[in-house]
């Protein structure tokens, strides 16, 4: 099976058997052919899949993408007591009902944790999860032009749930109960969401990333975006924020601060929300990791 995640900057293939990763390549996205987390070219970004895909010898078709972004609501809601086959069927007039109105034509599908149908009365909590139909239709569109059959479609946030499982079943008796902060630090945003065990809790998407780090390289030393990216790939971050590039480059150091700062805020946030959603005392608002990952992890 491969896994396929189609970015603004960069195109990411992985190739897995069981939860093992038997090879992974990436390669840059064609410039402006991704607008808006929508392919808009997707011709060019077949070919370019296609000369990874030559490169990395991969001989299977089948692949799962993994669509993140702004783009991608997920929402705790209170649904009518139906079955998941049920409920999904329904899902095009039950979900419009709990989002603001668009004009977009979306996507649609309901996630009931295992508990849910514990509880009493008409309705029982689900997690909505909305992707726009472009974002979806433009990316099966290049998978197919590549040559490969799609075969799913994860939000980002239970794609990196799937693989924290798989790393953590080894240890499955020390893991029951935990919960595991989940920071995807992408060029456009950054994806944080909160896992417990096997499921996602919660989720949302900043509109900060990577690239407002690069930036602001670039404007401290008037160099170019593929400049910056390259120096910051060569620095490195002391203690208090500032970037030290090597001595025979002869550059200044840079403050990255304020980017810092903006990304770290949000993770307190996070961390607080969190606690606030369980009785003050419990050990269930209490995080007991962070995974970071992502371009700018």
């Amino acid at each position: 099976m491969l896994g396929l995640d189609i970015g603004s900057r960069a195109i990411y293939l992985t190739r897995y058997t069981n939860g093992e990763v038997l090879a992974f390549g990436q390669c840059p996205t064609p410039p402006e052919s991704v607008v808006d987390d929508i392919v808009v070219e997707p011709l060019r970004v077949a070919d370019a899949l296609s000369r990874l895909l030559r490169l990395m010898r991969v001989p299977e078709s089948t692949v799962c993408l993994v669509v993140g972004g702004v783009h991608v609501i997920n929402k705790w809601v209170e649904v009518p007591r139906l079955s998941s086959e049920e409920l999904n069927r329904a899902a095009p007039l039950e979900a419009p009902r709990h989002l603001p109105p668009t004009q977009e034509s979306m996507l649609y599908r309901f996630w009931v944790p295992p508990h849910a149908h514990q509880h009493s009365g008409d309705t029982m909590p689900a997690r909505l999860i909305a992707i726009p139909e472009a974002v979806v239709h433009s990316r099966l569109d290049a998978v197919l032009l590549a040559g490969l059959q799609p075969v799913s479609v994860f939000p980002e946030g239970d794609a990196l749930v799937r693989v924290l499982t798989r790393h953590h079943r080894p240890h499955s008796l020390l893991w029951r109960g935990k919960a595991s902060a989940l920071v995807a630090i992408r060029y456009d945003y950054t994806e944080m969401s909160i896992a417990r065990e096997t499921y996602l809790e919660f989720t949302r998407t900043l509109r900060i990333g990577l690239e407002d780090a690069i930036e602001a390289v670039q404007r401290a030393l008037g160099a170019t975006f593929e400049e910056a990216e390259s120096l910051l790939q060569q620095s490195q971050l002391d203690e208090h924020g500032t970037l030290h590039f090597p001595e025979p480059l002869g550059l200044p150091p840079v403050s990255l601060l304020s980017f810092l700062h903006s990304l770290t805020s949000e993770m307190r946030r996070m961390v607080d929300f969190q606690r606030s959603r369980f009785p003050e005392g419990s050990y269930l608002g209490l995080l007991d990791s962070f995974l970071i990952t992502g371009e700018g992890a």
